[in-house]
């Protein structure tokens, strides 16, 4: 690679000056890191093992388990659920699902439900703050004849006052009526274990 200047619009049969300052740039800093993603022989190429590493070392941190799947989003819980929403291949016509919603969720994660859900049901919270287990109960009753696609999502904790929800219970409940359900732990995530798989006796 030849970097060569010389007089606008003026035709040589020699070929331009190198510009040495730029050929030693590209020697020394470009090439070194230019080389195709799918080889592992640069530092460009080893980006995809670090992204495999980072992976590997989220699905421990999460016991994820050989069934789970680690799935980089790349642009927060909202871009999360725009692609969650489009990897379920919904459509707003014939397959409207029902969406229940806890008490904690942020507007930019609701917006995607509301847009594509025939109808949402956002559950509250009882008199002392905790979630209301009682209503979860009395909507599934409700549902529990109807033929649309129910899905339950909800963030596992306040970004207010820090509170948890029940995430076992909500989704033992929710797996009975034969609803999908995701979990938004974009709060909680830095400050409690996270268990994909969490062992329940009995």
């Amino acid at each position: 690679m030849i970097t060569m200047v010389g007089q606008p619009g003026k035709k040589k049969a020699v070929p331009y000056r190198a510009l040495k300052f730029i050929e030693d740039y590209i020697r020394d800093e470009v090439l070194p890191a230019y080389a195709n993603t799918h080889t592992t022989t640069s530092v460009t190429g080893l980006q995809t093992l670090f992204r495999h590493e980072a992976r590997s070392i989220i699905r421990d941190c999460v016991n994820a388990g050989e069934h789970d799947a680690v799935i980089f989003a790349g642009s927060g819980c909202t871009g999360a659920v725009h692609l969650l929403i489009n990897s379920l291949t919904l459509s707003p016509v014939d397959e409207s699902p029902i969406v229940i919603a806890g008490p904690y969720d942020h507007h930019s994660t609701l917006l995607p439900w509301r847009e594509i859900a025939s109808e949402v049901y956002q559950i509250g919270v009882t008199e002392e703050g905790s979630f209301d287990m009682g209503e979860l109960h009395s909507v599934l009753k409700k549902l529990s004849g109807t033929d649309r696609k129910l899905i339950g999502c909800m963030s596992a904790a306040s970004n207010i006052t820090g509170n948890m929800l029940p995430v076992d219970d909500i989704t033992i409940c929710l797996h009975k009526a034969g609803a999908l359900v995701f979990w938004d732990y974009a709060m909680a995530a830095p400050y409690v274990e996270l268990n994909m798989n969490p062992f329940r006796g009995g």
